[in-house]
């Protein structure tokens, strides 16, 4: 979270964390003018991992202000690697995850549906467009995003 706070700022927003366990948002964007907001979630890895466990798609925020951040660290590389998701985008893609793997389930292979968003491997073309997300978006060129 203080990774991603600290981009934001030095991208010249506003970037607020918020207080531990507040539901949905974990930082508060804004311009300097005040007048856009960002709503971010972010979900973080020690390591570099190719998915992230997220709520069930019922409880993603999906609103025209609501991010999401996906960040792991890549120990070889020492550094942060991030990906960013439209509100929007996360809930469509933890739906899809989540009639996969309820498949999945019914067929008796998985016992039971764990909500993500998966990076890398057969998902790579997603994921270097959520990435280029993350490094070009600012809130005054959020038409990037979508």
């Amino acid at each position: 979270m203080h990774y991603v706070t600290a981009e934001l700022s030095l991208r010249g927003l506003i970037a607020l964390p918020t207080i531990r366990n507040v539901a949905g948002y974990d930082i508060i964007a804004a311009t300097t003018d005040g007048k856009e907001h960002a709503n971010i979630q972010v979900k973080t890895s020690h390591k570099r991992v190719n998915f992230w466990r997220m709520p069930p798609s019922p409880d993603i925020c999906a609103g025209p202000n609501d991010y999401y951040v996906l960040v792991r660290w890549v120990a070889r590389e020492k550094k942060f690697e991030a990906f960013m998701l439209m509100g929007k985008e996360a809930k469509a893609e933890v739906e899809r995850i989540e009639r996969i793997q309820g498949k999945r389930v019914t067929n008796g292979s998985r016992k039971r549906v764990l909500p993500s968003i998966h990076v890398g491997g057969k998902w790579e073309k997603q994921s270097s467009a959520w990435k280029r997300h993350w490094e070009e978006w600012h809130l005054d060129k959020r038409a990037n995003i979508a």
